[in-house]
């Protein structure tokens, strides 16, 4: 956390820049635009709140952030989606942004804080796509994690991780083919299953 800090006391003015663009949004933020930017901007170091679970499993919490592409017409809605995704700091594949839950905050805003601070986008979160448990690579120790979608509305040009992490719009077969993380795959999968649904009930209703 202290390449952020350094990267945020060489930017004074991005607090006040992420208030005015964020204000313009219309997104359905769980929490006080001033209380989410105040905790992107100064990330807490440790892990004092970190929340598990009753099995002693790191609970962490993300978004697939996603969009339709501009025409749409004719294709599938797998075709019609693309989902934005960030590199691993150890640069071994692709993932969607997703970081710990913490004790002070809801899961909805824990997810929104992981995607700016990781891949300085905002929008509409949806359901929760689901739950999985997996075990993580780096430490080996397993995780619970919850995935959120999120329709994104604006692409920050600043954000806290910009300097190691690099954000990309790719389709849905790439970041299926590319994303070594099992569960995530699975997330994907439920999103596009969910906008499949979404999209034909909207058909059938016309």
């Amino acid at each position: 956390m202290g390449g952020i800090s350094g990267f945020l006391m060489k930017f004074p003015s991005l607090i006040h820049f992420l208030l005015s663009l964020l204000e313009k949004i219309p997104a359905r933020l769980p929490m006080p635009i001033e209380k989410l930017v105040s905790r992107v901007s100064y990330p807490r170091t440790g892990r004092h709140l970190q929340r598990y679970n009753n099995r002693g499993f790191r609970l962490v919490v993300g978004c697939i952030p996603y969009r339709y592409r501009e025409s749409e017409d004719g294709k599938s809605i797998e075709e019609a989606i693309e989902v934005l995704v960030i590199n691993a700091q150890n640069g071994k594949g692709i993932l969607f942004p997703k970081g710990g839950w913490e004790k002070d905050e809801s899961m909805e805003e824990a997810a929104i804080r992981e995607t700016v601070e990781e891949a300085g986008v905002v929008g509409v979160i949806e359901c929760k796509l689901g739950k999985w448990c997996y075990k993580s690579k780096r430490q080996s120790i397993y995780h619970e994690g919850h995935m959120f979608g999120l329709l994104v509305k604006q692409e920050l040009d600043g954000w806290p991780e910009k300097n190691i992490r690099k954000r990309e719009w790719v389709t849905v077969s790439k970041a299926r083919e590319e994303c070594p993380h099992l569960w995530m795959i699975e997330a994907l999968e439920e999103l596009v299953w969910r906008q499949t649904q979404a999209g034909a009930a909207q058909g059938g209703s016309k």
